[in-house]
Order: structure tokens, then sequence, then C-alpha cells
């Protein structure tokens, strides 16, 4: 009887191995995603009454049909989703260096044989959720291409007009974008004067423009022109490569507008799905927690039944870091894992920026962190969004408003915690400062013989704080 199947999916036909109780191979085959190919899938892993688990790598989405076809006709059947990692380490261990998807297939069926314990069986949210989900990918993929094309669209004008974007308080105003769109070529811009660049930026304002504004972008163009007149003579720079580079920029922004465009109306639907699925909107009691990221934390986590405690909650997000320890040696302060959703991760880190100034429990964290234990903004961050993903949980699994707390866990207003942060809780600049510093080596001193030995850790002679047992009832300490 077939108790293991590993599936290796391809765009073409997917390759099935399957396994007997003593891991030995019984079945071979392969099937395509149409309804006769998955009519042979079922006949062949589940006869005799057999319920096998099913493993397989999710590369692509041809794994999902697969998932739901055999899910709603064989509720009972275990589908494995198989980490990438592992399955690359346990094929190099059975077969070395050769790798095909016949060898594929088999490592994924041998899995349940040798790691049953760490198997994560797939979860198939509800449409909406996964319709959530959907556009929380995108809505990242749409934010994340216009920060690329903002930086593109700075860079290049930052390069042949300096210091014109920082004459603008805001360099993504509809003023600046209407002198992106029009007025790139400095030398033009000194032509027609400083009373036509103050009326045009003042049409594209809609309302009076500021003088001062005006002549500190005049300006700028008059240094540029300056510098374009010198160089000249070179036939390098001149009228005909400012209206290429206008006609750049130009279409440059048009995507830029396009694609904010569409980012506004996903964030528009998410809301719709959101107040849907979540009436109570508990979640942005959250603090940190707004009308981008509670969207994104209801559509990853899903189901909140499905974790059995907030430490599986923690390994699935991805946010702890990696262990490494060997006999009475341990390394400290290594990177987090690579598991879970990046949009998760994001979100968290978004929400917990914001959360550490309002939170007077997260606050203290963020500020051991750093002054206690030597690490630097980001290291501290991944402390503060394993707690503020813990706090995400358990609001959703009690679905309950979620409450301030000090750190003798005594319910606080919002004005009394903010109060509390400022008082006890600001990092100093000067540390701030040193753990900007990106060379280790500058930290070092030089010791006997000239070798270099590490400087001793903050840790170890700063007055650690006094810890507080937390109080029964208080869910968030």
């Amino acid at each position: 009887m077939i108790k293991s199947v590993g599936i290796d999916f391809h765009q073409g036909k997917h390759i099935v191995r399957c396994l007997d109780e003593k891991a030995q191979l019984v079945e071979s085959f392969s099937f395509e995603t149409t309804v006769e190919g998955l009519a042979t899938l079922e006949e062949r892993i589940f006869k005799d009454g057999a319920n096998p688990v099913i493993v397989f790598e999710p590369a692509g989405l041809s794994w999902v049909i697969l998932a739901v076809c055999l899910r709603a006709h064989h509720p009972e059947c275990q589908l494995v989703r198989a980490k990438g990692q592992k399955v690359a380490a346990l094929r190099r261990y059975l077969r070395g260096a050769s790798k095909s998807d016949r060898v594929d297939a088999l490592t994924l069926a041998k899995m349940p044989f040798i790691d049953p314990e760490q198997l994560d069986e797939v979860y198939l949210p509800p449409a909406k959720i996964y319709a959530l989900q959907r556009l929380a990918r995108q809505r990242k993929h749409l934010e994340n291409g216009i920060g690329g094309r903002k930086m593109r669209i700075g860079s290049i004008v930052d390069g042949y007009l300096p210091r014109v974007r920082k004459a603008f308080s805001n360099p993504w105003s509809c003023q600046a974008r209407a002198f992106l769109h029009c007025c790139l070529n400095p030398m033009a811009v000194v032509r027609d004067g400083e009373k036509a660049l103050h009326a045009f930026l003042a049409r594209a304002g809609h309302r009076k423009a500021n003088t001062l504004k005006s002549h500190r972008v005049y300006t700028a163009c008059e240094s540029a022109a300056s510098l374009y007149q010198i160089s000249g003579p070179a036939g390098v720079v001149n009228d005909e490569f400012f209206n290429v580079l206008q006609e750049e920029i130009a279409r440059e922004l048009k995507l830029l507008e396009v694609e904010e465009a569409e980012s506004e109306a996903v964030a528009k639907r998410m809301q719709e799905l959101y107040r849907e699925l979540h009436p109570s909107d508990h979640l942005r009691t959250i603090p940190g927690v707004g009308e981008i990221t509670a969207p994104v934390f209801l559509a990853t986590v899903g189901d909140p039944g499905r974790f059995r405690n907030q430490s599986a909650f923690a390994n699935w997000t991805g946010v702890v870091p990696r262990t490494r320890q060997s006999s009475e040696s341990e390394a400290k302060g290594l990177r987090m894992t690579k598991a879970g959703p990046a949009v998760m991760k994001w979100a968290l880190f978004q929400a917990g920026d914001i959360a550490r100034r309002f939170d007077p429990q997260l606050a203290d964290i963020y500020y051991r962190e750093m002054v206690y234990h030597g690490k630097n903004h980001k290291q501290a961050m991944g402390a503060v969004m394993s707690h503020l993903g813990a706090r995400v949980l358990r609001v959703l699994q009690d679905d309950r408003p979620y409450q301030l707390r000090d750190n003798a866990g005594k319910p606080i207003s919002r004005a009394e915690a903010r109060e509390s942060i400022l008082l006890s809780y600001q990092v100093p600049e000067d540390v701030r400062r040193e753990r900007r510093r990106r060379n280790p080596a500058k930290r070092d001193q030089i010791g006997p013989k000239g070798m270099t030995v590490r400087r001793t850790n903050e840790a170890t002679t700063a007055p650690q704080p006094v810890k507080i047992a937390a109080i029964p009832g208080n869910y968030f300490t």
C-alpha cells in the first residue's frame, strides 16, 4: 500500500514517485494538469484504500489546482509543502551531485520517513482570504516598482541637474512633477527668466506659488546652466540632449503615475475585503497597525487557529534568528531565517517601527536591544517584530481589542504610554551613532603582540533592567 507520494511539478508533465511503508519505490508515472490527468493520479495513489502523505515543492502555481482538487475529493489526505532548502539538502545526501526530475520526486517522497515532525501541511484559505493575499502581494509588487522608478528618476535628475530637486520642499509634489515633465533643460529655464518659472509653478500648484521656492529652483537651474556653458565646447550636452532626456523622464513619470493609480485602486479593494472579513477591526487597535498593514496581517495569517502556539507562529513568520550551537559554543546575533511570507515580514517591520513609539512594552524591548545588548536598529527591530507578531496573532485568535499596558502589566491610556516612552525609553543619539557603524573592525582594539581583540559587548558591563514577572491575565507581556 502506498504511504508516501512525491510530486515534482513542471509546465508540462508532472513526475510522481510512490513509496510503500518500507520507503521502497512501488509506483512511478507522470500526469498533466487536466481532468484526465488528475483522475489518473487519484486512481493510482488512492487505490486499495490508501491514504498517503502527498509531498510537493511549491514551484510556480501548478500545485494550487492539484491541492484544491485533492482536498475537495479526499478531505482526509495530508498535503505537504516541502521547503526548497530541505529538499536540496536531502537530495545531496541521497544522490550526491546528481539532479533530475525523477530524483527530485523521489526525494520528496522520502521526506515523511526522514523528518515527519517537521512536515508543513498545506493551508488552503477561503476564497476571499486567498483573494486578499493576492491583492497584498500585487500591491507590494506595485510599491516596489514605484520605489524603483522614483529612485531611477531621482538619480538621473540629480546627476544632470544637481540641487534642483532639493530646491523643492517635496521632490514629488505636483509642482516638482510638473517641472520634471517640462523644464529639465536648465538653459531654457534661464532664457525664459525667473518670472516665467514662477508663473509655471503657480499654475502647476493650483494656488499661489511660493516666491522663495521658485527662486531656489531658478538659482539651481542657473548654476547648472553655467556648468553646461563652460563644458559646451565638448559638444556632449546641448539642447538636443536635453530634449531626449526630457522625453525619457516624461515617459518614466507617466509609468510612475499609472503604477501609483493602480496601487491606490488595489489598496481600496483590499480595504473593502478587509472590512467584510474583519468587521470588528480589532487589528487596528494595535499601535502601528493601520490601513495598509492590517489587511496584510489578516490575509497572511488567515485562520489563526492553525498555529498551535506563538512559538510556531514566530517560526512560520521567519522572525526568529538562526541558531548555531556546538559543544559549549553558541553563535549569537545571526540573521533571521528565510521562512515565512516576505510581505508579512515587511508589514511587521513597518508596523513595528511605529508601534515601538507608542507601546511601552515594545519600546522597552527596542531600548534594551539597542542600549544594553549592542544591537543596531534593524537587529533591535527583529525583536520588536517578533513580539508584535505575537500581539497580532492573539488579537485575531481572541477577536478583541488590544489593551496598552505598561511594563508592570497595568492598563494605561495612549497619552500615558507616550509619556512613559518619552521619559524612559529614548535611545541616546550617541548610542545610535555607535550602532550605525557598518565596519565592526573600527570597534576592535589592539591587544598584546599586535593581535586584534574584539571589544567586550556592552551587554556584559551595562546595568541590566529589572525583570518584572508577568501578571496573570496580561496576554501581551
